[in-house]
């Protein structure tokens, strides 16, 4: 059993390991509370030290508020910005004590005081993250370590035991709504043009960053339904056939990619950042290439949907493979402590057994991989491969 401490020092969102399931918030929260939660399910005594209101243990986590910090003291410290001032030089003003420190990247811009706070490896949500860190942050190679932002089995379980009705002309958006809604309700049109029966029904908005609500576009066939907790959000996710995530921004590693796809929604989004790495194009989803602002794009992704909806078969084929998706909290969870279970093992040293390895070595660099619940990690250079296999 690990003492694992999660630090965040966001401060634009107050939130706790309730939040989550009460109302909709930024995907950095939600990562971060789903993994706390995984971890302590899975034995470990979890503590987060978070913008929290108060001191509570929630779902077996301890939360203690920001304030009431003065000490952080363990076997694996959880360093995270996802927000707000993107800033991890508070954790400077704590006495710590750990044996591994981790710094958890969510997206592309570097945190300020990463060099200052140090870490023994960066955990990165995609291997495009991971080749920005290298690239842009100067991290080394062989302090990355990719894991894949996860989904809530039992969120689409429990909502797969109401017998959810999948409407196979509803469409889904669920983000903050500068990634690419309007493109969204671009789609929309034009499919409604030639079939009315396509609506979508959109979840989130501006509130999911701490930012203040704004009134958005109203169209035929399109349902606001805002900020809603994460039970809910699976639900309604069941009864959607295509979750539209065609966008401009280089996706770090959104949590509406693992969540489409376990919830059986046909990804029709852009070849960006994780996209390419995450939704293997026509096997699990549908990546469009090109701006997703110009006509030719939306046009293109209005004509794969209305192809789509006319074989049934090929959309069964993609959903299949996409709740196949094998990202889940539990598995990462284990995938975590399998990676820190190696580190202080020795890592490389002989005590080591070759069981823990892969019998490949790393496409990329040559190195040896780690063999893990979901796949392959390169310790030499970082890079997760997942078997494909899963998908079959």
């Amino acid at each position: 059993m690990y003492r694992v401490v999660f630090y965040c020092p966001d401060k634009h969102i107050e939130y706790d390991g309730n939040t989550p399931y009460r109302t909709g918030v930024g995907g950095g929260i939600t990562a971060r509370v789903r993994m706390a939660k995984a971890l302590s399910k899975a034995g470990h005594e979890v503590v987060s030290v978070v913008n929290c209101p108060r001191h509570e243990r929630i779902d077996g986590v301890e939360y203690i508020p920001l304030g009431k910090a003065r000490r952080i003291e363990g076997d694996v410290l959880i360093a995270n910005t996802s927000g707000g001032a993107m800033d991890l030089r508070p954790l400077l003003d704590l006495e710590t004590n750990v044996r591994l420190r981790l710094v958890w990247a969510h997206g592309t811009i570097k945190p300020t005081g990463l060099e200052e706070v140090g870490c023994d490896y960066l955990y990165a949500v995609s291997n495009f993250v991971a080749g920005v860190a290298q690239s842009d942050w100067g991290i080394r190679q062989d302090r990355i370590f990719v894991v894949y932002n996860a989904y809530e089995e039992k969120l689409f379980s429990r909502a797969e035991d109401q017998n959810p009705v999948r409407d196979p002309f509803r469409l889904v958006y669920f983000s903050h709504p500068s990634k690419g809604l309007d493109t969204a309700i671009a789609v929309l049109k034009r499919l409604r043009a030639m079939n009315p029966r396509f609506h979508l029904v959109v979840f989130g908005g501006p509130g999911l960053w701490g930012q203040e609500e704004t009134e958005l576009i109203q169209e035929e066939g399109l349902c606001y339904k805002g900020l809603i907790g994460q039970r809910e959000l699976a639900s309604e996710l069941l009864q959607c056939s295509f979750s539209l995530q065609l966008q401009e921004r280089e996706e770090p590693g959104a949590l509406a990619i693992v969540d489409a796809m376990r919830a059986g929604c046909i990804i029709v989004g852009s070849p960006v950042g994780c996209y390419p790495e995450m939704v293997e194009h026509g096997r699990v989803g549908q990546l469009i290439p090109g701006d997703h602002r110009t006509d030719k794009t939306r046009d293109q992704a209005a004509s794969t949907i209305l192809e789509l909806v006319k074989d049934q078969e090929v959309c069964t084929s993609l959903r299949r493979n996409a709740q196949a998706v094998i990202w889940d909290c539990d598995t990462m969870a284990h995938v975590w402590t399998g990676h820190w279970d190696w580190w202080f093992s020795g890592k490389n040293s002989e005590a080591i057994s070759d069981e823990v390895y892969d019998s490949k070595t790393c496409l990329s660099c040559g190195g040896r991989r780690l063999l893990l619940e979901d796949g392959c990690h390169c310790v030499g250079c970082g890079k997760y491969e997942r078997d494909l296999g899963a998908y079959s």
